[in-house]
């Protein structure tokens, strides 16, 4: 079976659910900026930005477009790298002991890439965007506040990424102006669209390399 095929497959869908889902938020935010119709502000000497609910609703869906699509792609990652392993074993009869609950699964994997020599600093991907995906997607899962729909790092994410990919710009100038990193608030996980396309490719840089070093191996 080939595996990256499928891979792509899969990360093509995630880019056209999350191009599909996020449009109309986009669109309804760029209306009210912009003051098209319906969003024309009426007369009102009230200091508070028209239309500043909607806007806000709107900025939540298109996080939430976001939040769906890395939840995929974090599932996407770890099924390929099951299937990446489970070839090793049925075909080359290789097994592994590792505690994935305890190491987490993809800290799992890249234990099983050491046990077979493989040297991840060749690999053309980002693996430090690569290891915030599951991350995220967990925090996404598990959220922990019935009163906000927003969803933000954790403290012992943060600790291990004080300077999180998963955020706006904007709040991470605001935590670099002090010292260091210094977060008064867990910054909120909300993935532009230039930033869910770059986890895309890496994922796909990561999976594409494994792929090779797997056949570069067998046909040896």
């Amino acid at each position: 079976m080939d595996i990256e095929f499928f891979l792509k497959e899969r990360t093509k869908f995630i880019c056209y659910f999350y191009d599909n889902a996020s449009a109309p938020f986009t669109q309804i935010m760029a209306d009210i900026e912009n003051e098209v119709k319906p969003y024309i502000p009426p007369y009102s000497e009230d200091g508070e930005p028209p239309f500043l609910s909607e806007w806000l609703d709107a900025k939540s869906g298109l996080e939430a477009s976001g939040h769906h699509a890395l939840s995929m792609l974090s599932s996407s990652l770890q099924l390929y790298l099951k299937a990446w392993v489970d070839r090793l074993d049925r075909y080359h009869g290789m097994t592994f002991e590792v505690d994935f609950k305890k190491k987490g699964w993809l800290n799992g994997y890249r234990e099983i890439f050491k046990e077979v020599g493989l040297d991840m600093s060749h690999c053309p991907a980002n693996l430090d965007i690569v290891e915030q995906i599951p991350l995220v997607r967990n925090r996404i899962q598990h959220p922990e506040q019935l009163t906000s729909i927003n969803v933000s790092h954790s403290e012992n994410d943060l600790k291990k990424y004080p300077s999180p990919y998963f955020i706006h710009d904007s709040e991470l100038t605001l935590a670099s102006e002090g010292e260091g990193h210094s977060w008064l608030f867990p910054p909120t996980i909300s993935p532009t669209k230039e930033k869910i396309k770059d986890a895309i490719s890496n994922v796909e840089k990561l999976c594409s390399w494994l792929e090779s070093e797997y056949w570069e191996a067998r046909n040896a």
